[in-house]
């Protein structure tokens, strides 16, 4: 595979990183053009990724990445394609990667539902969204006199978590 097909493949992989869609026709075309079977096609897409993400993640440099490359058998024209594409997309991959960490949903509403006088307990609706962009409703019963704690707790964690 040439180094030019390495770095439109490693342009397809960096745009699913920070976009989330993989382009799969077009890392078709480049590894049927290449004459490469599926698994191995793959495989690449896979190396591609880990090497993206560990990259940003641990904040390597673009000399570094590409002398390890070279260490590790690629050629010098291949190990510099992805060390120029790490250099460009980096920032983005980092800020993917961040967005996405510890997080496992995303408070989006806080809401007193029965407002009874004559009830000790009020009913508090908690909207989350979910990683996958769906919404789930929770639904407790609390105490009224623990409800402006709670909302009190719960705002503060939740710009502390935004600030983050």
């Amino acid at each position: 595979m040439t180094s030019i097909k390495i770095k439109i493949l490693g342009q397809t992989v960096a745009k699913y990183l920070t976009e989330g869609d993989l382009d799969e026709e077009k890392v078709k075309k480049i590894t049927l053009d290449a004459k490469l079977e599926s698994n191995d096609a793959k495989a690449m897409v896979a190396a591609l990724e880990l090497i993206f993400t560990s990259s940003a993640r641990y904040g390597v440099s673009a000399a570094d990445l590409s002398s390890e490359l070279q260490q590790l058998g690629l050629p010098r024209e291949h190990s510099a394609a992805i060390a120029r594409l790490h250099t460009d997309h980096c920032p983005q991959i980092t800020a993917t990667l961040s967005s996405q960490s510890l997080r496992v949903s995303r408070l989006s509403s806080i809401e007193v539902l029965s407002r009874d006088n004559a009830s000790p307990f009020s009913t508090v609706s908690l909207k989350l969204k979910k990683l996958d962009g769906n919404i789930e409703n929770s639904i407790i019963s609390i105490s009224k006199k623990d409800v402006q704690v709670l909302l009190t707790e719960l705002r503060r964690a939740k710009s502390l978590m935004e600030n983050l």
